[in-house]
């Protein structure tokens, strides 16, 4: 029996609003990556409020008809699952599907009460559960195919809430300071500030980490000819060559401290001196700066008050496991961009890729499509095409002090019951290059005791004889 759903905006409106409101985000399909047709579906705004999640009859546009959502999912069953709000909880709960609904990489067996960021899993196709506040609902619902950020667009709660206040920020003259780890995407956050601005001078953007610290003067000031060793001319340097623009500084935590006292004095009084002139000159620039490196603790080298100057608005970006609901949008681009428009991936690929820390951002996520774009040919991206996601997990991977052999692995077998993390299960199988066999070599089980686990995980049994070569 469908749940009732509250399907409109007048519905939603006049709903009785909880502080948070559960919010299920269709992010992709492992079987059309370039698809690009991530979508918020409707929150639950009241104790009984839900929908169902089905197999669309034709391929089109996974949405919403009446109460069910239909996905071109060929894995997912004719009504697959059920979302609904109880006791002002979110849960999920299978309905009787063919190939399981799992949480959390675990197939769940009956109602299952949704966290904030639980990944979520139907055939083919990945969501993300987020909490949220109640204007952010209402941004959602509104805009249910998020908002353009950059190249791509978002539906990550946090980030449509940043890009917001970005661009009221963006014609005015406030610093702006942008705290995220590498890779998540900081240059995107100063571009996206400074397409908004209007400002008609150029993007400059200078890596503070990567000039010699004997060079940095120079290179952020000029120089006059003549003021050292090798300078035959004079030069602009990248501040005043964004004269009337914007200068981003990647990485200002790296920037060395005989520099931070200029670099303030060039900010207070909106003048540099180029090394060996004796006299500043006016500059015209917004200033956005960007470091992965804790300027805010009292441990830090860096400048307070360089950094009180830099921080009009402080921009935290979250990391790109924090924002899981973007995959659909940013492996989409990345794939477009290397001229790909139709590519798969094979379920434990994606799971490898999509469900994992993520520690490189979206820089990981480039640079391995990137590769595998390539190996894939005409077939579907899989766990070989991963060449670094398994060189970190073969990391990883401890072997074991001694290999159980014989009646000890039965033994081993039968004392371990409790079932290791699924990330762990995956990292053997990455270095065992798909055996099982060796994979339960390595985590000092029987491959009778590993093949119960992957089916435990939804994990699809690979070949099962040992690897050769």
């Amino acid at each position: 029996m469908a749940h009732s759903l509250a399907t409109t905006d007048n519905e939603f409106e006049a709903a009785t609003h909880p502080t948070t409101l559960g919010v299920l985000v269709f992010v992709l399909r492992y079987e059309d990556l370039c698809a690009a047709d991530s979508v918020a579906l409707p929150p639950l705004t009241h104790d009984g409020a839900g929908f169902e999640i089905g197999r669309a009859s034709e391929v089109r546009p996974p949405a919403m008809e009446g109460r069910t959502f239909l996905l071109p999912d060929r894995f997912v069953s004719r009504v697959h699952a059920r979302v609904v709000r109880r006791d002002g909880k979110g849960f999920l709960e299978d309905a009787g599907s063919k190939f399981g609904t799992f949480v959390r990489g675990e197939r769940i067996q009956g109602p299952v009460p949704l966290a904030d960021g639980d990944v979520v899993e139907m055939g083919q196709s990945l969501f993300v559960y987020r909490l949220v506040d109640e204007p952010t609902a209402v941004r959602m619902i509104t805009q249910r195919a998020g908002v353009a950020f950059g190249p791509t667009r978002t539906l990550c709660p946090e980030l449509m809430s940043l890009v917001l206040d970005l661009a009221r920020l963006s014609r005015s003259d406030q610093p702006i300071l942008v705290l995220a780890e590498t890779g998540a995407g900081k240059e995107v956050v100063a571009r996206y500030v400074h397409d908004k601005s209007g400002r008609a001078g150029p993007f400059v953007a200078v890596d503070c980490g990567a000039i010699p610290e004997h060079l940095v003067e120079g290179e952020l000031f000029g120089h006059r000819r003549g003021a050292f060793s090798g300078a035959h001319e004079e030069r602009k340097g990248r501040i005043r060559s964004a004269e009337g623009g914007t200068v981003f500084l990647d990485e200002i935590g790296n920037l060395p401290g005989s520099a931070q006292a200029s670099l303030l004095r060039a900010i207070q009084e909106n003048e540099v001196t180029p090394v060996g002139a004796d006299r500043g000159q006016t500059v015209d620039v917004r200033w956005i700066a960007a470091t992965n490196v804790d300027v805010f603790s009292e441990r830090s080298a860096f400048r307070a008050d360089l950094r009180e100057r830099l921080a009009g608005y402080v921009a935290m970006l979250p990391p790109l496991r924090k924002r899981r609901e973007d995959l659909g949008f940013l492996v989409a681009h990345l794939l477009r961009r290397r001229g790909i428009e139709r590519a798969s991936i094979t379920k434990p690929a994606a799971r490898a890729l999509f469900f994992g820390d993520l520690p490189g951002n979206v820089r990981e996520i480039e640079r391995t499509l990137g590769s595998a774009s390539l190996l894939m040919g005409d077939g579907p991206i899989d766990l070989r095409h991963l060449s670094a996601l398994r060189a970190r997990a073969a990391s990883k991977t401890e072997e074991p002090e001694s290999e159980p052999q014989g009646a000890e692995v039965m033994d081993e077998a039968r004392r371990n019951k409790k079932r290791p993390p699924r990330e762990r299960i995956e990292a053997a199988l990455f270095r065992a290059q798909g055996c099982q066999v060796d994979a339960a070599r390595l985590l000092g089980v029987h491959d009778r005791q590993l093949a119960r686990w992957m089916d435990a995980y939804g994990i699809p049994r690979s070949r099962k004889g040992t690897s050769g070569g």
